[in-house]
C-alpha cells in the first residue's frame, strides 16, 4: 500500500511543484440502546506482512488544515491511503505492541480487548451483526496476520457510557481477561469537564500499571457537530507516550475540503455506517502495520515508570461491586438483574421509606443507577455516615434504560463510611441500583 502511495505522491509533488504532507487538526456524547457489555472469544489465529510507516506529531490545531498535495493528481485509492496515514497521530513507545505482536509472531496465544461507547459496542451494525463493528473487524484483520496464534477477543464497548463508567468496569471487563492490548475510544462520550479527565486517566494509568504489560492504544472519534475530547485526551496520551488514532485528524480534512461528506461515514449524527467501521479498521490496521515493519528493533524491556499525572489518578485501580460482593441491608429492595450489563443488581419495589445500607472503607464511590424518561423512576437521598450528601433523580429526560453514575464519596483518604440510598415512596416506584466502583 505504502509503496503505491509514496510512488504516487512523489509524482503529484512534481506535478504540483509543492512538497507538504496532510498533517493534523482537532475537532465528543452518543445515546442508543444498551446490549451486553461484554463478549469474549477465541480464535485460532500469525503472518508477516507488513508495510511502512513514519511517527507523526500529535500536536492538533483547531481547524483541519489545508494540505499542498494537488489531490487532482490522485486516484481515490491514493486519497484514501493518504488519509489512513493521516489518522496515525504518533505510534508512541512501541516496546509494548511490538513484545505483544511478536508473541502472536511466534504462534503464542494473545488477547486483544477494547473498551468504549456505542461506537466500539457497533451500535447500527451490532448486535445484529456484531462482527461488522470496527472493533471486530481490526480483530479478524489480526487474525488473518498471524494465523498460527491463537488471539482472543474482548469487547467491552458499552453504548451511552463515559470513561466515568468505563473506569468503573475496567476491572471486571477488561483486566479480569488479562488483556496483552486494549484499545480505548470514549472521545465522543466523555465532556470536558475535570470530572471526566480525571476519570479518562485514571483509566488509562491502570491499565498502564498491570504486571503484564498492556499495549494500550487510544483512538479519538468524532462526532457531526465536531464533539471530541482528543485535545485533553492526546495530552494523556502524549505523557504516557501513547500510540494515539484520530478520526478527527484524518476524516476531518476529507470533510472540511469536500472529498468525504459526514453521510458516507455515519447514517446518524454519532455512529458509524458499516462503511465507516470498514475506515476505523483501516486505521487500526495501518497502526499494526506501523509496528510491524520495525518489530525486532522495538521489542525488549517495557519502563514501567509511569510520569506524574497530567491531571489526576486518584481514581486508579477503581473496584466494581454488585449483589455478588457486597450484602446490604435491604429494607423494600430486592435483589435484580436489572440491566443487560449489570446482573447483579437490586431494585426498590415502591414501599414506603425503602433503604439499601452498608459499610464500605473506601476514599472514592460511585453509584451506578439505572435512568428513564419515566414518570414511574423515583428519586434517591443518599446518606454518608449520616449526612446527606445528594439526591439522585433516576426520571432523566434524556434516560433511556441507560447507566449513569453519581460521585457519592470523593476524599483524599480512604476510611471506613457507611452508606444509606432512601426512597420515600408514593407515585415514582421504581429505582435501579446496577452496583458500586470505589477506589480503597
Amino acid at each position: 500500500m505504502k509503496k503505491i502511495l509514496s510512488a504516487a505522491l512523489a509524482a503529484a509533488m512534481l506535478l504540483s511543484l509543492t512538497a507538504c504532507n496532510g498533517e493534523n487538526s482537532e475537532s465528543g456524547t452518543s445515546t442508543g440502546t444498551s446490549s451486553d457489555n461484554s463478549t469474549v472469544q477465541s480464535s485460532d489465529t500469525n503472518s508477516t506482512d507488513s508495510t511502512s510507516g513514519t511517527e507523526s506529531s500529535s500536536d492538533s490545531s483547531s481547524e483541519p488544515e489545508k494540505s499542498e498535495i494537488d489531490y487532482s493528481k490522485l486516484s481515490e485509492e491514493e486519497i484514501y491511503e493518504l488519509m489512513v496515514e493521516r489518522s496515525l497521530m504518533t505510534t508512541g513507545d512501541m516496546t509494548r505492541m511490538a513484545n505483544v505482536l511478536k508473541k502472536a509472531e511466534n504462534g503464542e496465544e494473545i488477547t486483544v480487548s477494547y473498551i468504549g461507547g456505542s461506537i466500539t459496542e457497533g451500535l447500527t451494525v451490532a448486535p445484529a451483526n456484531p462482527e461488522l463493528c470496527w472493533a471486530n473487524l481490526s480483530y479478524e484483520w489480526l487474525c488473518e496476520k498471524y494465523p498460527n496464534a491463537k488471539i482472543n477477543y474482548v469487547n467491552a464497548g458499552l453504548s451511552g457510557t463515559p470513561s466515568i463508567l468505563g473506569n468503573v468496569r475496567l476491572e471486571r471487563d477488561i483486566l479480569a481477561h488479562k488483556p496483552d492490548i486494549c484499545f480505548v475510544e470514549f472521545a465522543v462520550n466523555d465532556g470536558m469537564e475535570t470530572s471526566y479527565k480525571n476519570a479518562y486517566e485514571s483509566l488509562v494509568r491502570t491499565l498502564l500499571a498491570q504486571e503484564n504489560d498492556i499495549a494500550v492504544v487510544l483512538l479519538f472519534t468524532v462526532i457531526e457537530n465536531g464533539h471530541t475530547c482528543q485535545p485533553h485526551m492526546s495530552e494523556i496520551g502524549n505523557n504516557y507516550k501513547l500510540p494515539m488514532i484520530s478520526e478527527p485528524d484524518s476524516l476531518g480534512v476529507e470533510f472540511a475540503e469536500g472529498r468525504m461528506t459526514w453521510q458516507d461515514y455515519s447514517d446518524d449524527e454519532s455512529h458509524p455506517n458499516q462503511r465507516g467501521h470498514e475506515i476505523v479498521r483501516d486505521f487500526v490496521a495501518h497502526y499494526y502495520e506501523t509496528v510491524m515493519e520495525t518489530l525486532d528493533d522495538n521489542t525488549g524491556t517495557v519502563d514501567k515508570t509511569l510520569p506524574a499525572p497530567v491531571f489526576s489518578d486518584k481514581y486508579i485501580d477503581m473496584h466494581f461491586i454488585d449483589s455478588e460482593t457486597l450484602k446490604p441491608e435491604l429494607v423494600g429492595f430486592v435483589e435484580n438483574d436489572v440491566h443487560s450489563a449489570f446482573h447483579n443488581g437490586w431494585m426498590y419495589k415502591g414501599e414506603e421509606d425503602a433503604s439499601l445500607t452498608f459499610t464500605l472503607n473506601c476514599k472514592a464511590l460511585q453509584l451506578i443507577y439505572k435512568a428513564n424518561n419515566s414518570k414511574a423512576f423515583a428519586d434517591a437521598e443518599i446518606y454518608v455516615d449520616g449526612d446527606l450528601v445528594t439526591t439522585v433523580n433516576s426520571n432523566k429526560s434524556d434516560g433511556w434504560n441507560n447507566p449513569v453514575t453519581e460521585l457519592v464519596i470523593d476524599d483524599d483518604e480512604a476510611a471506613e463510611h457507611t452508606v444509606e440510598i432512601k426512597v420515600a415512596g408514593g407515585e415514582n416506584h421504581y429505582f435501579g441500583v446496577l452496583g458500586f466502583g470505589y477506589c480503597d
